[in-house]
């Protein structure tokens, strides 16, 4: 059979104008009856979806019962809803008729709906159809909404308990009917661009630990979800507790625990049971732990949950109840003080205490605070101490926690504090200040040392001798002079480095230091033979003298930050230490309950027995050097300030800041008025009022500091000066009294950053001894 010619007819050119009932022209009555028309499909339906290519479909047509050489002419016409265009091949029958869609994405979802008018006909006008011509094709056009697909989200995960959040999606195909699914459930959603959604997502949602899954649909009906990606919400983690143990009965406290992916609505956990939690950061809570939780011994799991309620907490770590010692009174301290004095801080030290022990003040509880299961401090009032006698100090427990303990002693002494000079400044509290029984003037006697072969420290007087440090081109030595005669009686004794030394109970004790090594503290008898040697370890610049009260000798020293240390009078060794800020220069001032040190910007208060902290004050800055502190009347004279002495006075108890003062050198501080050197002139100021009584400028050349001597009836204040004069002075008026040349100029007093050697002026024993260049002189003024 011959080629049959086909001609395609296309639809502008056959005037179909995109109808879906267009056709060509049908002739007379169906054609010759061989020839007949059939289609390979009368149907076709195509899909895709907004983010494919436009589809193309293919038809088939016929023409049956050609003859050789015969030709005939196809011809279509087609509507343009959803087809895009038709072409068709030329050749024998079949003949394949491509039908090309339009853009999915242009057209948007939904259905279209098209039909082709396919005719075959004799003739190239087809005025002549062949028979069962001509055939219509329905064509369905299916355009669905392209899935979404989620390609990042963020943030990608949270911390169980976190507040409400925003979370952005990432993707594609979005549209405004878009819709986050959070574990399969819709979510607020806002519509952003093609490529980006946002949802809120609850803190419900987050509150626990776990892996969520996150999707994207869309509101209009059949319209696929997106593939699921996976947001993680994870729970706190605990990584330490502090304190991780207590001893059972003692007082509730503050538990600090430490971990990560903590939230604010997180709780710290005690046996599975909340406490009242603090947040701090993500990474620190703390927790109030009652002391109802701390009485019964054994191991408590300590947890951290996202939030109230939640059964998702953090794995536990252990926290010991330690069983309760049984109760024991060690010792106490101070065990003396004197009639009248001033009101002081008790500590009482042992074993078995607990938050309901009351110490005891001869059978009566008094108003106690609970440090350990060790120590425990009472304050006691002065009316307490009013009369001499001795008071029963013991500890009292409930029946349950070991009931009463044993008792120790306190003495009430008569006997005012010693009128020996034991420290520099005369005192452990560097006052300045002691009493004599009378005092004569001029002097009706007194005595000159021997050369000493170099420069004196300031003088101990006790113990009938007048012991002092000699700072010697070699180093240093220690002497003892007989009090009436100054003979050396006593040494000399060689020591390494810079040298002072302090006095108490019958023994001499000495700090000796060479820059850049461990500091050296002796103890000496009376008669300076050697008792006991201690190496101050864990620093390498010791610039503060030692000061010795009550059982223990106190110094400082610094190189790697600071450090305060005690040592036991009777054998040595480092009964504590405690890290301060700085450590030089500034020799610790001593009472019955509180050492003191400073530094620039920075006062402390330690409990004498232990080295515990009382209080700290910290005005925020940081330097070198220090000075030594004051306290008499019950405050703290502490030059805290930079490059000068002057300073900041305190509340000695409790460290609350009373006002200011300002001197060069450390006064000398009675009971009603403090005499400062400031500027070269000796200024009497009142405690009180803190008016200016008198001021002395002498010579011009003022510089040690002063010092105070007291009697029953006069006062009297001494004061050296460059020039080598040595004044005395009427307390109340300023008047001079008497004065002397001593014959070599007296060094400066030891102000800010002073360190050791030390020297100055004392009064002790009915003696007043005063440096003079190699030598010392004693005047007998009682």
């Amino acid at each position: 059979m011959a080629p049959l010619g086909i001609v395609l007819c296309l639809l502008a050119a056959c005037g179909g104008g995109g109808s879906s009932s267009g056709t060509s022209s049908t002739g007379s009555g169906g054609g010759d009856s061989g020839v007949s028309l059939s289609l390979s499909s009368t149907s076709i339906a195509e899909t895709a979806s907004t983010d494919q290519s436009a589809p193309v479909a293919t038809l088939e047509a016929s023409a049956n019962g050609l003859t050789t050489g015969q030709e005939v002419y196809l011809s279509a016409t087609y509507s343009k809803h959803g087809i895009a265009s038709m072409s068709a091949a030329t050749g024998s029958s079949p003949i394949a008729v491509s039908i090309q869609f339009q853009s999915p994405s242009t057209l948007g979802a939904g259905v279209y709906h098209d039909t082709i008018n396919i005719s075959v006909c004799y003739d190239q006008g087809c005025t002549r159809q062949v028979t069962n011509s001509p055939q219509s094709v329905s064509v369905t056009y299916t355009v669905s909404q392209a899935a979404p697909q989620v390609s990042t989200v963020s943030p990608t995960g949270a911390v169980a308990g976190s507040p409400a959040f925003t979370l952005q999606v990432d993707g594609s195909n979005f549209t405004s009917d878009s819709v986050v699914l959070w574990n399969g459930s819709p979510r607020p959603t806002a519509y952003v661009s093609e490529t980006q959604i946002t949802a809120q997502i609850s803190a419900s949602d987050i509150a626990q630990p776990g892996t969520d899954a996150l999707a994207v649909s869309d509101q209009t009906a059949g319209i696929a979800v997106s593939n699921s990606v996976n947001f993680t919400v994870v729970g706190p983690a605990l990584t330490s507790i502090r304190p991780s143990s207590a001893t059972a009965y003692s007082p509730g406290f503050t538990l600090t625990v430490n971990g990560s992916n903590f939230t604010a609505s997180s709780v710290v956990e005690w046996q599975g049971t909340p406490l009242a939690t603090t947040y701090s950061s993500a990474n620190v809570l703390t927790a109030v732990v009652p002391a109802a939780d701390l009485e019964a011994a054994g191991s408590v799991p300590v947890t951290v949950a996202p939030s109230a309620g939640s059964q998702a907490a953090s794995a536990p770590q252990s926290f010991t109840v330690e069983p309760l010692p049984a109760l024991s009174l060690n010792s106490i301290f101070p065990t003396v003080v004197y009639a009248g004095g001033p009101a002081f801080n008790l500590t009482v030290l042992g074993q078995g205490f607990t938050g309901s022990s009351a110490i005891q003040w001869n059978g009566t509880p008094i108003a106690t605070t609970y440090v350990s299961t060790d120590e425990l401090v009472a304050q006691v009032q002065s009316s307490a101490i009013a009369t001499p006698g001795t008071v029963s100090v013991s500890v009292q427990n409930p029946a349950a926690q070991g009931g009463t303990s044993g008792a120790q002693t306190l003495t009430i002494t008569a006997t005012q504090p010693s009128n020996d000079a034991v420290a520099f400044q005369i005192n452990a509290q560097h006052s300045g200040a002691v009493s004599f029984n009378s005092v004569t003037l001029p002097p009706p006697g007194g005595w000159t040392s021997p050369d000493l072969g170099g420069t004196p420290s300031y003088a101990l007087i006790a113990n009938g001798k007048v012991y002092l440090t000699v700072a010697t081109s070699g180093g240093s030595e220690l002497v003892a002079l007989d009090r009436a005669t100054g003979a050396i009686v006593a040494g000399p004794v060689a020591i390494t480095g810079s040298a002072n030394a302090a006095y108490d109970g019958g023994s001499v004790f000495v700090i000796s230091s060479t820059i850049g090594t461990a500091a050296q503290m002796d103890a000496y008898d009376g008669n300076l033979s050697p008792l006991w040697s201690t190496v101050l370890t864990g620093q390498y610049a010791f610039s503060a003298a030692p000061t010795a009260a009550d059982g223990f000798v106190f110094t400082a020293g610094a190189g790697s930050a600071g450090t305060l240390y005690a040592v036991p009078e009777a054998t040595g060794g480092i009964a504590w230490s405690m890290e301060v800020n700085n450590g030089d220069d500034s020799t610790p001032a001593v009472t019955a309950d509180g050492v003191y040190v400073t530094y620039p910007c920075w006062t402390y208060d330690f409990t004498p027995a232990t080295g515990a902290s009382i209080w700290t004050n910290d005005t925020g800055c940081d330097g070198g050097g220090g000075g030594t502190p004051v306290v008499a009347n019950g405050v703290l004279y502490a030059p805290n300030g930079f490059g000068s002495y002057g300073g900041t006075t305190f509340n000695a108890e409790t460290g609350a800041v009373i006002g200011s003062f300002g001197a060069q050198n450390p006064p000398a501080i009675g009971a009603q008025t403090g005499y400062f050197l400031t500027g070269g002139t000796l200024e009497a100021i009142s405690l009180s009022s803190h008016v200016i009584a008198w001021s002395f400028a002498g010579d011009g050349e003022l510089t040690t500091s002063p010092i105070l001597v007291s009697t029953p009836s006069n006062s009297y204040v001494f004061i050296g000066s460059a020039s080598g004069m040595l004044y005395g002075l009427d307390a109340a008026t300023g008047a001079v009294v008497w004065s002397v040349n001593v014959g070599a100029s007296f060094p400066a007093g030891a102000g800010w950053g002073a360190g050791i050697p030390l020297t100055g002026l004392a009064a002790g024993d009915g003696l007043l001894v005063v440096p003079a260049g190699t030598k010392v002189i004693a005047y007998a003024l009682d």
